[in-house]
């Protein structure tokens, strides 16, 4: 290859100027990115502070206590929630092993996912005397992993906040029988199968060793994936404190967990057709590279033979991946 270079240092020189074109499109489009995502943290801002949100002693999502002002007939008063704070990559991923409900500890299923990449890079290497398959096939295993834990996190949470609105229902009649909060929460982790019962078994026995029900209810929170148990135990935190019927609270609580998943369901079928783009545009042209290359071998060999088309098709591995985390980011909707 250098050789190759050195009898045509124009062709060098076009691989270069190639290359700068490429990474100054990428840093333009990084640039883009920061400059919004600024942007958007300040307007955040501004809106808690004309809300009266503002968290003491740190941004938004640095951790600290939120203070909430509510209103009971004509007279405010202040409760204080606390927001969990930033959690790292690890603490993020061993989050996500929880909420996909795996055993296996994280490190132990990273170190598989890394040795199956070396192992397929070594492989290519030697068997093939090109690395380059063995790097799209790292690149899809790491890929399939983070995809599979994701369908799985997604799979365990639509089941714990279906779980969630029926313990809800089962609480407030409980609390209208005349029953504590802690034995309507008994009751549900009795009655109400994992993943749903196994997270208020664990609120249940660090209030029997000890630990206020609204710490344990917002350490619950902050390990759980779904937003509607967070609401729940916001809600709980601040009935606790500023008082009122806690059975009320609960069905209120259960209907705005069920209108949550009606407008889920609706926006999930309004989003399909760019989920459905987006697997077409991302298929069509890798199936299109695998029928040309059983249709004319010849005709797409310069891709694996020469350095230009070996970057190609990095080039191109690397903008579909970051089109379709684009497109996937845009059809989803937070609310």
């Amino acid at each position: 290859m250098l050789k190759q270079f050195a009898e045509n240092p124009e062709q060098l020189w076009t691989l270069l100027i190639q290359l700068s074109s490429f990474g100054l499109v990428i840093g333009l489009w990084f640039a883009v990115m920061v400059l919004w995502y600024q942007r958007r943290a300040r307007r955040e801002q501004q809106l808690e502070a004309r809300l009266g949100m503002q968290r003491p002693g740190g941004r938004a999502g640095e951790g600290g206590e939120r203070v909430l002002r509510l209103w009971n007939g004509a007279e405010a008063a202040e409760t204080i929630v606390a927001s969990g704070r930033r959690l790292s990559l690890l603490e993020r991923m061993e989050q996500k092993r929880r909420n996909a409900g795996w055993n296996t500890p994280i490190p132990l299923a990273m170190l598989y996912v890394a040795l199956a990449a070396i192992l397929s890079l070594v492989g290519s290497y030697f068997v093939l005397n090109n690395p380059l398959p063995g790097l799209v096939l790292a690149v899809v295993i790491v890929m399939g992993f983070w995809g599979y834990l994701s369908h799985c996190v997604s799979k365990r949470t639509a089941l714990f906040e279906k779980q969630l609105v029926d313990a809800l229902d089962l609480g407030g009649r409980s609390l209208r029988a005349g029953h504590p909060l802690s034995g309507a929460f008994k009751l549900i982790s009795e009655e109400v199968p994992a993943p749903l019962g196994t997270v208020f078994c664990e609120i249940c026995e660090q209030e029997s060793l000890g630990v206020a029900m609204q710490e344990s209810l917002r350490q619950a929170a902050d390990r759980s994936q779904s937003a509607d148990m967070r609401i729940f135990a916001v809600s709980v935190i601040i009935q606790l404190r500023s008082g009122g019927n806690l059975a009320d609270m609960m069905e209120r609580v259960a209907w705005v967990i069920r209108e949550r998943m009606r407008l889920h369901r609706k926006a999930a079928v309004l989003a399909a057709e760019a989920q459905l783009s987006k697997w077409v545009l991302l298929g069509l042209p890798s199936l299109l590279f695998v029928v040309m290359n059983f249709i004319n071998p010849k005709y797409m060999q310069p891709f694996f033979t020469d350095i230009r088309g070996q970057i190609m098709i990095l080039v191109c591995l690397v903008m579909m991946t970051i089109g379709g985390i684009v497109m996937n980011w845009m059809a989803k909707l937070k609310y």
